[in-house]
């Protein structure tokens, strides 16, 4: 047997046995396929598939507590005014406080009284995921953010009475006992808001997040 003919039956078998894995079909060579298929014997029973493998997703982390973050929250906000609404739901998404939060999710639920309710169902009933090292450092050091948002332009369809684009470019900055701080994280915000009338409140229907 050649070189190339042993290369190709090596092939062959190799693509047979991931077949068999998944229960579907081989691709064969052309030599292969122009053989006849031999026949199962009777007394071997038919091959059966594994069973497909599941991912089974981490733990749901519980909510945190209730109360005033240590790096304060946007008082009076002008509901009226959406550059006011989005300003204020840029900076407290990234409020978090390790004395009352479990994770960076408890700040976005405190931005939930200025989304529409089908936005903040949707935004804030993902589940949660433990937050990782950073956080645990943070946590370490009883840390807390102060958060400042700067608005910022970019091209984005024009507004309406009831329709309005925002963007803020969001500095946040992190501090901790013992004169403890992290690294500053910079991030851009694209909000929609929305209202049913030219006089009623404005409300976040969309949020995008980039680094």
């Amino acid at each position: 047997m050649s070189t190339t003919t042993r290369t190709r039956a090596r092939r062959t078998a190799a693509a047979a046995a991931v077949a068999m894995l998944v229960a579907t079909a081989a691709a064969c060579s052309s030599e292969d396929q122009d053989r006849p298929a031999p026949k199962p014997s009777t007394s071997s029973p038919a091959p059966t598939a594994h069973p497909t493998a599941t991912y089974s997703p981490p733990p749901t982390m519980p909510t945190g507590k209730p109360g005033t973050p240590k790096g304060g929250l946007p008082k009076d906000v002008d509901e009226k005014d959406a550059t006011a609404v989005a300003k204020a739901i840029a900076e407290v998404a990234f409020t978090y406080d390790t004395q009352l939060d479990r994770t960076r999710a408890d700040a976005q639920r405190r931005t939930a009284r200025w989304l529409t309710p089908a936005y903040a169902k949707t935004a804030l009933g993902q589940p949660v995921a433990p937050p990782g090292a950073n956080w645990d450092q943070m946590a370490a050091h009883h840390g807390y953010t102060t958060v400042t948002a700067r608005q910022a332009h970019d091209t984005a369809p024009a507004g309406t009475p009831t329709s309005a684009y925002r963007q803020f470019e969001v500095t946040v900055k992190f501090r901790g006992r013992g004169s403890w701080t992290g690294p500053d994280e910079h991030w851009v915000t694209w909000l929609h808001l929305t209202r049913s009338t030219a006089s009623s409140p404005w409300r976040a229907d969309s949020m995008r997040v980039s680094a």
